[in-house]
């Protein structure tokens, strides 16, 4: 698909020279390389993605678009981990860490902010106030500042 008329091009999946490591993490759900899902995505657990996926998604846990994920659409999650491709807003409540050879296109809003070197962002960013957790495991937004 790329081509000078693709608004798209230079965002599809690039593979890398050396091979991104994601983090370890439990995830307990993947979508593996080879399929192509288009959608709204949403689940409770944490995800890896590293398909072609278009459309939202939005999870309760943390949402880590491997190194061969590309997503189109918007993405809601309490964190976000991106090694590949995102075109379009990133909400992570506590955290988005951008890899080196991640690249995004888009608006973020995030208590935390972590772009290695070598990792792509075109857009805006809104900084939100860090969460507060309780001890049952539920979070509210922590006070603002006198």
């Amino acid at each position: 698909m790329a081509g000078p008329q693709n608004p798209r091009a230079g965002w599809e999946r690039k593979p890398l020279d050396a091979p991104a490591v994601a983090p370890s993490l439990p995830l307990r759900t993947f979508i593996d390389p080879g399929a192509v899902f288009e959608g709204s995505l949403r689940l409770r657990e944490d995800l890896q993605i590293d398909c072609e996926f278009r459309g939202e998604i939005q999870t309760d846990g943390t949402l880590v678009v491997g190194p061969s994920g590309c997503v189109e659409g918007n993405i809601r999650a309490r964190e976000v981990v991106i090694l590949g491709a995102v075109v379009g807003d990133v909400s992570a409540r506590r955290q988005l860490t951008m890899r080196a050879g991640a690249r995004l296109h888009g608006d973020i809003e995030t208590a935390c902010l972590e772009i290695e070197k070598h990792a792509f962002f075109n857009g805006r960013t809104k900084m939100l106030q860090p969460l507060a957790e309780l001890r049952d495991g539920s979070a509210v937004s922590a006070p603002p500042a006198s």
